[in-house]
């Protein structure tokens, strides 16, 4: 399977990104756990941590798509235009 050149930094970003929310969750949730606290605080603690990673997972990890999919756009839209203009329609 070939990758596009501009989506190997925005998969090799996600990929090591993921796995560092995978273990910074991991060992948030350890320490919460293991904390004082009735059962109920507990839960709604590891909630939010789960979704405060989700969300500065997505905060990190969105420009680098981004930016990708604008090259992608932009060399498509060239090749469009080139070939109208190579077949001597006006661009």
């Amino acid at each position: 399977m070939k990758i596009n050149r501009h989506f190997r930094l925005p998969l090799i970003t996600t990929g090591i990104v993921f796995l560092l929310v995978l273990i910074l969750g991991i060992v948030g949730v350890t320490m919460i756990h293991r904390s004082d606290g009735s059962r109920r605080r507990k839960h709604e603690r590891a909630r939010e941590l789960g979704s405060g990673m989700g969300v500065a997972t997505c905060l990190v990890v969105a420009p680098f798509w981004l930016v990708a999919a604008a090259k992608v756009g932009k060399e498509r839209r060239e090749a469009r235009e080139a070939a109208k203009a190579s077949q001597g329609e006006p661009v």
